[in-house]
Parts: structure tokens; C-alpha cells; sequence
């Protein structure tokens, strides 16, 4: 009998443990961000199943983490649940999770590190990313509008420009992700795929980033009155306007100053919001001047964009921030929200600038999914301000950016999904701005 107990007991806690191996905890949208000062620090977003994940972090080299350190998150239970027009059928409202944010600090700057996520038994697969701090020349990759869902352009187009940039360390994008933002799996479909990790990643929110789940029978798209699950996915510099809190901020990488713009929701394009990031800009440009020597605005609607995709663009963004983005000699804009390719000249205010080096070139990327339309008339007849309009629907072209850094010259060159160059140009810091 009490050999039998025993052999009960045994296996009893063998299959306890079988149990406890082969029950995985989750580590899962995982994306490095920036830090305000990206040459010594960055972000580790993920979500977890567990409370007690940390990060360990350590130099390239040291491939078996034998000197890691150890990051243990801002970890926090969270879901939809209780949020206006949320669907109450998301894994975002169904599905417990942790939020996690680790900064990883005090980082030596232009290195290349490794780190992985441990949560209980689990751990993640390694990734890589490396500091700014380079002094001389460098690059960047821009992407917009990844949007459509589980569309068959986008992973290659990343993939594609990670081999023409060779293996960035920067990576931006001006916003509208995904279709509805109150859809997880749309969010999996680019976060949890292999192509979208390795390197350090910057965004503003588009119009989508609001979009709280799909579409009602009576053809209306339920909005979230913030971006919820943008700022539940990616951790950016606590330092941007007290109306936009996570989802407009700015952050110095090298020689360049980028700026991170949120343009709300469809329905907005005045108001308090868009008045008090204004007063942010210029308050935020006046205290930085001397310490960068391009500044580059991440927005999501553009500026001059198509009157007729969102004629309150023209009415409401384009008096507001033309003149700000002159004042404060802004070199590049980098926006969306068309999906139509289109770039200006080098503007002065609302107008062609004399000398083009003292300009800003507004860049509206178009898609970089499968999104396309076609040009109207507000950007094709009678438009002195554009240099260049490519009709995406009808060459079904998705676009992206190498954006190549020195201290004289920005130089834009913009591929296609088949690694096909369909415009380039130069622009140079603002009024040959140089830093102290």
C-alpha cells in the first residue's frame, strides 16, 4: 500500500510538472522605441501574461548575456474594458494582459546591443538594436500608412527597405498602422512578425490610431476619443503636449531633431488640441534651438496635401502650422493620410521659397500598403507648390523612404515596393542651421 502511495505521488508530480514546463507564459507585441536622448537610452514595449517579466540587456558580443543587466518594467494590468465605443469582442477587451514599459538607461552611445524578455519560464527571442551618437554620415527609414489588413505589400516592403538601408537603425512612420485600431490582430499582423524588430522605432498616430472598432450597419466607424491601444503598444518620451500625452513628443537622434504630431481622429482639424501642440512647438523649439541641425515633423495628415480627401486639412491644419513650421525653419515633413504620393517644393510659408536651401519639402508619403487613390485636381491643376504627384491606384505603388544624413546635405531618395526609385531630392538644414 504504501508503495502504491508513493508511485501515485510520483507520478503525480510528474505530470505537475509536465504541466508547469509545457505551460508557456506569453511575451508578445514586442517594439523598442526612442528615448528622448536615443544616443544612451531606449524603450523595451511589450505585453505579458505575467506581472514579474523583466529585461536583459547587454553588448552584441556577448552573445550567451554572461554580463547582462537586468530591466525590470513599469508593468500594469490593462484592457479596453471600460473604454467609450470599445468592442467588447477584441482580445484587447477579452484577453488579461500586462502593459509593459522597461527604459533601458545609461547605454553607450553608437553601440550595438542585444536583449531578450523573460516572464516566468518563458523567454523571447533575442533582439538588436544599436544607440544614435554616429558623427558622421547615416541613414533613416520612413514608411506611412500601413493601414489594410493583413495586406500582401507591407511585411516584404519592410523587409525590402531594411536591405536597401542596410539594416537601419532608425525606423519612423507617420502614422495609420492599421485599419481599426480596436482590432488586436491587426496590430499582431505587423508587431509580431519577424521583419519588424532588429532596430529603434519612432511614430506619430494617424487618424486610425481612433478608430475603436469596425463598422456599424448604419456605415459608422465607432471612434475612441484617445488612441488607446497606440499608447498601450509604444512607450515615447514623456515630453510632449499636456493635451496629447504619449502620442506627441520629440527626440533628438544625432544631428537631427524629429517631432511627433497628433492629428486626432477623422472628424478633427481645429480646436484645443491642435491649439495647445501649436503652443507646445514653439515653446519646445524656442528651448532646444542650438542643439540639433535638422528638424524633421513627423504628422500624419499633410499639410498640403489633397483638398478633397480631407478638405479640412486645407482649412484648418494648413493656416495653423504652415507658418509655425516657417518660423521655426523646419527641413522635412513627413506625413500620409492621402494615399496619394505627392511632394512639394521647398516652401517658404505657403509658397514657393526662393532658395530652396532655406525651405521645407512636405512629403506626403502616400502607403506603404495596399491603399492606393488617385490624384484630384486641388494637387494636379494649377498647383505651383508640388514637384512631384505619382497616381499610387494606378500604378499600384507602395512607397517608402531612405533618408540619408550629413552634416551638409538630407538626402530622400523613395523606393517602391519592387526596390524601384520613383523620387529623390536633397534639402539642407534651414538656413544652414549648425548645432552649438
Amino acid at each position: 500500500m504504501k508503495k502504491t502511495k508513493t508511485l501515485l505521488f510520483l507520478l503525480f508530480a510528474l505530470c505537475s510538472l509536465s504541466q508547469c514546463t509545457t505551460t508557456e507564459d506569453e511575451i508578445y507585441h514586442i517594439v523598442t522605441t526612442v528615448c528622448e536622448d536615443a544616443a544612451t537610452g531606449v524603450t523595451v514595449n511589450y505585453h505579458c501574461s505575467r506581472s514579474d517579466s523583466y529585461v536583459l540587456v547587454t553588448q552584441a558580443d556577448d552573445s550567451t548575456f554572461r554580463h547582462a543587466k537586468k530591466f525590470k518594467p513599469v508593468s500594469r494590468p490593462w484592457s479596453t474594458a471600460g473604454i467609450e465605443n470599445t468592442s467588447t469582442e477584441s482580445t484587447f477587451y477579452t484577453k488579461e494582459r500586462f502593459v509593459c514599459h522597461a527604459t533601458l538607461s545609461g547605454l553607450e552611445a553608437d553601440s550595438r546591443y542585444i536583449y531578450r524578455i523573460v516572464a516566468g519560464r518563458t523567454r523571447s527571442d533575442v533582439r538588436r538594436f544599436k544607440t544614435a551618437g554616429e558623427k558622421g554620415a547615416w541613414n533613416f527609414v520612413a514608411f506611412t500608412d500601413f493601414q489594410h489588413r493583413e495586406n500582401p505589400v507591407t511585411l516584404p516592403l519592410i523587409q525590402t527597405m531594411k536591405e536597401i538601408a542596410g539594416d537601419p537603425s532608425l525606423v519612423v512612420c507617420s502614422g495609420d498602422h492599421i485599419d481599426v485600431a480596436g482590432n488586436e490582430y491587426e496590430w499582431t499582423f505587423l508587431l509580431d512578425n519577424a521583419v519588424f524588430r532588429d532596430f529603434v522605432y519612432a511614430a506619430s498616430p494617424g487618424d486610425h490610431a481612433y478608430w475603436a472598432s469596425d463598422r456599424t450597419p448604419d456605415g459608422h466607424y465607432p471612434q475612441y476619443d484617445k488612441p488607446h491601444t497606440f499608447v498601450n503598444l509604444f512607450k515615447f518620451p514623456d515630453n510632449g503636449a499636456a493635451s496629447s500625452p504619449g502620442s506627441s513628443y520629440w527626440f533628438r537622434y544625432n544631428n537631427v531633431l524629429f517631432v511627433a504630431l497628433d492629428m486626432h481622429n477623422s472628424n478633427l482639424s481645429a480646436g484645443p488640441r491642435f491649439d495647445d501642440q501649436a503652443a507646445w512647438f514653439a515653446q519646445t523649439m524656442d528651448r532646444l534651438q542650438g542643439t540639433y541641425q535638422y528638424l524633421v515633423v513627423l504628422m500624419h495628415k499633410s499639410v498640403f496635401g489633397s483638398d478633397r480627401v480631407d478638405a479640412a486639412v486645407a482649412r484648418n491644419i494648413r493656416p495653423q502650422w504652415a507658418p509655425i513650421f516657417q518660423k521655426y525653419g523646419v527641413d522635412l515633413v513627413l506625413s500620409g493620410h492621402d494615399h496619394i504620393y505627392s511632394r512639394t517644393y521647398a516652401l517658404d510659408g505657403d509658397r514657393r521659397a526662393e532658395d530652396p536651401a532655406r525651405g521645407t519639402f512636405y512629403l506626403d508619403m502616400g502607403s506603404s500598403g495596399d491603399k492606393w487613390r488617385s490624384p484630384d485636381e486641388s494637387l494636379v491643376e494649377g498647383d505651383a507648390l508640388h514637384a512631384r504627384v505619382i497616381d499610387l491606384k494606378a500604378s499600384t505603388q507602395s512607397c517608402a523612404c531612405n533618408i540619408e544624413v550629413d552634416a551638409r546635405e538630407m538626402h530622400v531618395t523613395v523606393y517602391d515596393q519592387h526596390a524601384q526609385v520613383i523620387d529623390r531630392f536633397t534639402t539642407h538644414p534651414a538656413r544652414f542651421r549648425k548645432m552649438n
